[in-house]
């Protein structure tokens, strides 16, 4: 079995209480998924490469989580049981369906894209419990072990969680037909991490040139809303990276501008890794 995730780490050393979280950048599609959509459409939902732009943090002291599973088997960014009632063939009390199973895309996706299922039959408890427990589990595991670690030797962690979007928002989106800017950024309307953190990361792209926005229209989903809690020093913040910045979405393809923009994302690591050092008075 395909293993859950990787977990890339810096050398002791220079290890900071850093952490980035991939949780979309998987297309491994495990032999149970059992859905009849085109392989194209699974790209869709791919945040392709993400993985290796933000490689560079560890070089800096940071971590890097990835998973290697496709989101469109069970999605790491949605609570456990943000499980839409309507893809089930009997009734299970874990399902509390949040405003993401309503537009189809909870913890098991109804469709694939807007108005095409991703099933062609209902699905078992025991087929999504073994999601879970085989992929989930362990991603949410690993992750929440690594930032508690890292509070406890430094009292304090930062992590970022890395997507890709779409140029123009689709069907199933709440920005459907908007084309997006560069850099979104989600820090829950500044509730999920203390605002020098998210200006650091803001200020880093605005002066490679990009647009940045703050929290429209994506404030961050379930793994920056778990995991922050700013009163104890512990924050979160998502970043949203528009796809046509570095790769032909058509074709699932790096494009030429590829190495430039992640040459700029290493920078932006780079200034996030000095702020959490001297957090921390390394």
């Amino acid at each position: 079995m395909e293993p859950a995730f990787s977990l890339l780490t810096p050398s002791q050393t220079a290890a900071l209480p850093l952490v980035f979280d991939s949780p979309h950048s998987g297309i491994h599609c495990p032999a149970d998924f059992n859905t009849q959509v085109p392989v194209e459409f699974i790209k869709t939902g791919w945040d392709a490469f993400i993985d290796d732009i933000w490689q560079p943090v560890v070089e800096q002291g940071g971590y890097l989580l990835h998973a290697h599973f496709s989101r469109m088997y069970i999605d790491p960014n949605r609570a456990p049981t943000d499980i839409d009632p309507e893809l089930l063939d009997t009734p299970w009390e874990l399902c509390k369906p949040t405003k993401y199973s309503e537009r189809g895309m909870g913890l098991i996706r109804r469709y694939a894209l807007p108005g095409k299922p991703m099933y062609e039959k209902a699905l078992t408890k025991q087929e999504i419990a073994h999601r879970i427990s085989h992929y989930y589990s362990p991603y949410h595991q690993q992750l929440n072990q690594l930032l508690d670690d890292l509070y406890n030797q430094h009292q304090g962690v930062w992590h970022v969680d890395c997507h890709s979007m779409k140029s123009v928002g689709n069907g199933m989106n709440i920005d459907a037909g908007v084309a997006r800017p560069d850099i979104i950024l989600g820090d829950k309307d500044g509730t999920s991490a203390n605002a020098e953190f998210v200006d650091v990361i803001a200020k880093a792209f605005t002066s490679k040139g990009y647009k940045v926005v703050k929290n429209t229209p994506y404030k961050g989903g379930y793994l920056v809303s778990n995991y922050a809690d700013v009163a104890q020093n512990r924050h979160s913040v998502q970043i949203e990276i528009n796809r046509a910045l570095y790769m032909n979405e058509q074709a699932f393809e790096k494009s030429e501008n590829y190495q430039t923009f992640k040459s700029d994302a290493a920078f932006v690591a780079k200034q996030l890794a000095a702020y959490v050092s001297a957090q921390i008075g390394q």
